[in-house]
């Protein structure tokens, strides 16, 4: 159907652009002339209008790297080997992007999840599946369940501020050496005794 196409490209357009340059800075003509999707388009699938539209990209994304993460630490991936491949993955995302794509969901989650409770909710989800996904990698690798939540926390918190400094370095070097102190940190919690 093309409605729902439409939909679909004005979603992926506002994610490119909300993550390149963040909400306040992304036009709704921008949006529209960008996905090539009709002016009247925008408000029919998206009546709450930028603030709706945006927390459906948060959302968007959110589950685009989540779909990721289940590739990439899925069943029986060991937790060097997890690493690895999100160091990867996230590497080839800020050097294909000359260092415009870090995490797609902090820029606007900073802007607007103070401020919006429909992005607060679409990144506190997005953040939610991520951690689950941590937590499952690390109990699958032998550490205590009761300490795998925080780790995971952990783990993800060193990873955004990782590719916060990537990006102000324009530099992966920032997120290879926490990579490096997140395996090494690990190793000590998944060994067997």
């Amino acid at each position: 159907m093309e409605t729902e196409g439409t939909r679909a490209r004005i979603i992926a357009t506002t994610v490119e652009l909300m993550e390149a340059q963040g909400y306040h800075a992304t036009g709704l003509n921008q949006i529209l002339h960008q996905s090539a999707a009709p002016k009247g388009s925008l408000y029919h699938h998206f009546p709450g209008g930028k603030e709706e539209l945006a927390a459906e990209a948060v959302s968007a994304a959110g589950q685009a790297v989540t779909h990721e993460l289940d590739a990439l630490i899925g069943e029986g991936t060991d937790l060097d080997r997890a690493l690895s491949l999100l160091t990867s993955f996230f590497r080839e995302r800020l050097q294909t992007s000359h260092f415009q794509k870090g995490c797609p969901l902090a820029t606007v989650t900073l802007e607007m999840a103070a401020i919006s409770d429909p992005v607060q909710h679409a990144s506190r989800a997005s953040y939610h599946a991520w951690l689950a996904r941590l937590e499952h990698l690390l109990i699958a690798s032998g550490c205590e369940p009761a300490r795998a939540p925080t780790r995971a926390l952990f783990a993800l918190s060193a990873i955004e501020g990782a590719l916060l400094l990537c990006q102000a370095e324009r530099s992966t070097r920032p997120l290879e050496q926490v990579m490096e102190e997140l395996r090494l940190l690990f190793e000590g919690d998944t060994k067997a005794p």
